[in-house]
């Protein structure tokens, strides 16, 4: 995992040291023009007011490096300081970018959490209820309303609540069952519980937005897991000889599909520190994912490097911890 995690952040930095120097018509074995080099400009932005864009790179040698062992060696200068979570300082906001992201992490966690992983329980509940039950007027209706909370986007339905329960109150009778978007929660590490209780009241519709048309999707696939598991032999053979149905789902079916619902549980980890960029610039959330939204609108080098590079740890943490789990709860994988 550990060679994956450096492979990757090369091919990063091969792709925005090389690729924009290509498409310049220039020749990427030659020294970097900050015209078309991203790290050169960010580390240029030192030029310009940065105390330390250009220690983020580590400072080359004078007059030495051309071609080859000038990249080199920003690429060392730039896997080391990776590794370090030392990714400078924003272009921007002269803050140090492993600042601004932690500042706003707790935020970003605070929507996703329980809007990822509420859904995601849910969903199983309806599941299984869905097979029990399977073929009856029950499970066509857990069926379709998981189909439909699929195929509606959050931020569509978040915006209808915002407009009949914020927007039109507000208007007609001067009063609020939702905030509007219009003050969003203030970034600061010390709230108070003022603040505290507005952010849950902000929160509310998001959550409802999110939940309700993230669980369909969790539902509608793991009662496939279960129906495709209920075909086969071992499920006929307990039903002949008798066994209940609850106790087949409960005992023998879902422990077989335990291994394809954490696969996918893990690949929706990284999605918690992402966010939903639209989402957040939708309710004005100052979240990680609208930072990054900015980072990339603005050209805010160092800060695109430190989203991606938390992403790609996050996604490599969350295939590793599904190996060891589904080695653990899947009863057909032994650990070696």
């Amino acid at each position: 995992m550990f060679i994956v995690f450096i492979f990757s952040i090369l091919i990063f930095f091969l792709f925005f040291r090389v690729a924009p120097v290509v498409i310049g018509a220039g020749n990427p074995l030659a020294p970097a023009k900050a015209s078309f080099d991203p790290v050169s400009a960010a580390a240029g932005s030192a030029m310009q007011g940065n105390p330390s864009g250009s220690s983020w790179l580590g400072s080359p040698p004078p007059d030495i490096l051309t071609g080859v062992s000038q990249m080199f060696h920003q690429a060392i200068g730039f896997l080391k300081n990776i590794l370090t979570f030392n990714f400078g300082y924003s272009r921007y906001t002269f803050k140090p970018v492993s600042h601004e992201i932690l500042i706003r992490l707790p935020y970003t966690l605070a929507i996703y959490l329980v809007g990822i992983l509420t859904p995601i329980l849910i969903g199983y509940a309806l599941a299984v209820k869905a097979v029990k039950h399977r073929g009856r007027i029950f499970d066509y209706l857990i069926t379709i309303s998981s189909l439909i909370s699929y195929v509606v986007p959050s931020y569509v339905l978040l915006l209808l609540l915002y407009y009949f329960l914020a927007f039109l109150p507000k208007v007609y009778y001067d009063i609020y069952i939702f905030p509007l978007p219009t003050r969003a929660p203030i970034i600061s590490s010390r709230i108070s519980v003022e603040e505290l209780f507005y952010m849950i009241w902000y929160l509310i519709p998001i959550y409802i937005a999110l939940i309700t048309t993230s669980f369909g999707q969790w539902a509608y696939y793991i009662r496939q897991l279960l129906i495709s598991e209920a075909e086969k032999d071992y499920v006929v053979s307990s039903r002949a000889i008798g066994k209940d149905e609850e106790y087949i789902i409960k005992k023998e079916i879902i422990p077989n599909i335990r291994g394809p619902i954490a696969t996918s549980v893990a690949y929706t980890i990284p999605t918690v520190f992402g966010g939903s960029i639209v989402l957040e610039m939708l309710t004005s959330w100052p979240g990680v994912a609208s930072y990054a939204y900015n980072a990339l609108s603005l050209g805010d080098f160092p800060a695109i490097v430190g989203f991606y590079t938390i992403s790609v740890i996050l996604i490599i943490i969350s295939l590793y911890i599904t190996d060891v789990l589904i080695a653990i709860l899947d009863p057909r994988v032994k650990l070696s």
